[in-house]
């Protein structure tokens, strides 16, 4: 018995009714499609047995990827932080933009910074612009504020963002595997004979990183005994040093985990040294207190940002836009900086008072 013939683009496209390139663009869930010619085909396709060729469709994905665009070379970086002093002096942000920039101009593309609060603009005013220009790729920058891109048509667009705080719609993203983090710091720390571990971060941060840091640093607490456990210490905004010398004295931590900047300035204004008496590990090192020897993480902003800019061109290279039925969350590991800084801490004597924290500076 002769094998049976597998149905081509043409085959399918002849027993439609259409054209081979209509049949082309509704396997790719292209929008140039109606919705109901689309799933009318792509239900052909299913039933008919058809699957695409791998490797022509790498051929053809490679071609679209070398011609020449023009403005359509260009993606959109959607930044909605302001004044552009406090986006451009944070490495994590302005990292993440310099990674996605580099990925772009090694894959044909340009990416261009746009400002959600330049005075006149707004969500629909920039969606605007990108039409008028040819722009069909957005990456979406942290948000400054919830609610800040309210009414832009995200269907019209291939979109990524990076971290968490675009809530909705959900899109792809690439962001820092923050459960990861906290967890190693929790392991380095109680690795390294620290009994009472505590947590400092913001309300805002935790939002920033749909509480993954908390999650996971309420995880390992069940690690320690129930009388070394500790609350975690949240500010309502940014870091205050008398909040900080209150939760200090009344948890006496033996190590500290922090998310927020300028919380290790502080605790060397309230005396406990770092790491002599104080355990210290910063899960977004800054680049002066890398420099400075002190234990965290760098979260490798570049790469995320680098992600980003793929799951945007991967969308441009299958003609995708719009919200995903399924979007995708790329993690990247961050890489731990210091670890020697985190000195090995001598088990108690029984009776003895936890940590060898130093009185606190008033």
């Amino acid at each position: 018995m002769p094998p049976t013939k597998r149905p081509t683009l043409r085959s399918l496209a002849k027993k439609a009714g259409v054209s081979a390139t209509a049949v082309s663009l509704a396997l790719r869930g292209s929008p140039q499609v109606s919705a109901v010619t689309r799933e009318r085909l792509q239900k052909l396709a299913r039933d008919s047995g058809y699957r695409s060729n791998a490797l022509v469709s790498a051929v053809f994905s490679n071609m679209r990827r070398h011609k020449p665009r023009g403005d359509h070379a260009v993606i959109a970086y959607l930044n909605t932080w302001w004044p552009k002093s406090t986006w451009e002096s944070c490495n994590t942000k302005s990292g993440q933009f310099r990674g996605a920039a580099k990925r772009a101009a090694e894959l044909g593309f340009h990416l261009e910074n746009f400002w959600l609060q330049e005075p006149g603009m707004n969500p629909a005013r920039l969606a605007q612009i990108f039409r008028a220009r040819g722009i069909k790729g957005v990456i979406v920058g942290p948000l400054q504020d919830h609610g800040m891109l309210d009414g832009f048509p995200w269907d019209q667009f291939a979109l990524s963002t990076m971290g968490y705080s675009l809530h909705t719609p959900a899109i792809a993203r690439a962001c820092h595997a923050h459960f990861r983090g906290m967890s190693g710091a929790m392991d380095r720390l109680i690795s390294a004979g620290y009994a009472r571990i505590g947590y400092v971060t913001s309300q805002d941060f935790e939002e920033r990183v749909s509480s993954l840091w908390g999650a996971a640093y309420r995880l390992h607490q069940h690690r320690l005994k129930p009388a070394n456990r500790i609350e975690p210490l949240v500010y309502q905004r940014d870091a205050e040093i008398g909040q900080l010398r209150h939760w200090l004295a009344g948890t006496r931590p033996d190590a500290v985990v922090n998310a927020l900047p300028n919380v290790h300035e502080m605790l060397a204004k309230l005396g406990p040294a770092v790491p002599r008496d104080l355990g210290f590990v910063h899960l977004d090192l800054p680049i002066h207190l890398n420099s400075a020897g002190v234990c965290g993480i760098d979260q490798l902003s570049e790469i995320v940002g680098a992600n980003a800019l793929e799951l945007v061109a991967n969308q441009l290279y299958t003609d995708k836009c719009g919200v995903p039925e399924h979007p995708v969350t790329q993690l990247v590991e961050g890489v731990w900086m210091n670890s020697h800084a985190l000195t090995k801490r001598k088990p108690r004597r029984r009776g003895a008072p936890p940590g060898r924290q130093k009185t606190l500076a008033g």
